[in-house]
């Protein structure tokens, strides 16, 4: 299995001799897709002074699908349009406790959802260190509600380092790392500012077709 690995891992490296299709009039498409699912969940207690509320999360589904479009300005510039839509949904039990009265207890199961919409529009700058190989710094502006509460949301304003390899002149495998990222809280009029280059891991694939 790993000799088979490493065979693909060649094949795409050398694949193709010529550069990345980029430069003016040249268009990509890309984006991201996340699916996770956690049977098990997590548990959590609250206390009160008359008794203690148990609540049991299970069955977590966690969907988020963000395809991006764009176009090169130049050849080292691009705009891009990001629409996104995430969904949370799982089942909650709560089991009350009183520790007065037995029966003031009480055992309460609902199913819940969180459908949220977005749109970012993105600009990068590419800048090539050879034909296959380069780094662009993302910069974007986001703005995401929450679907059946559209006052309930949040805009962005950031950007993040990325690395991009060209295994063909037409695809391109990118990664990013870290973010600079303000975020506004429509809902609590509330702000913050984050600063890292630790964190926020993405892997991407990207098409390019056009151009020179």
């Amino acid at each position: 299995m790993k000799k088979h690995l490493l065979t693909v891992l060649a094949i795409l490296f050398f694949a193709g001799t010529s550069s990345a299709q980029t430069g003016r009039g040249a268009k990509y498409i890309g984006g991201s897709f996340n699916l996770n699912y956690d049977e098990a969940g997590y548990s959590s207690n609250v206390t009160y002074p008359q008794g203690t509320t148990q609540y049991f999360n299970t069955g977590i589904l966690n969907l988020n699908v963000s395809p991006e479009f764009g176009f090169f300005l130049n050849k080292k510039w691009t705009i891009g349009i990001q629409p996104g839509y995430s969904r949370i949904s799982g089942t909650e039990t709560s089991n009350y406790y009183s520790n007065t009265t037995v029966t003031d207890n009480y055992s309460y199961t609902r199913k819940y959802h969180t459908d949220i919409i977005g749109l970012a529009i993105n600009l990068r700058y590419y800048w090539m260190l050879s034909d296959k190989f380069g780094i662009y710094p993302q910069m974007g502006i986001s703005s995401n509600h929450v679907l059946n509460n559209f006052l309930v949301g949040s805009l962005n304003i950031g950007g993040s380092p990325n690395v991009v390899f060209f295994p063909t002149q037409k695809l391109g495998i990118n990664m990013g790392f870290g973010n600079l990222n303000y975020n506004y809280n429509y809902q609590t009029n509330g702000t913050k500012l984050n600063l890292a280059l630790n964190n926020n891991f993405t892997f991407g694939l990207n098409y390019y077709w056009g151009g020179k």
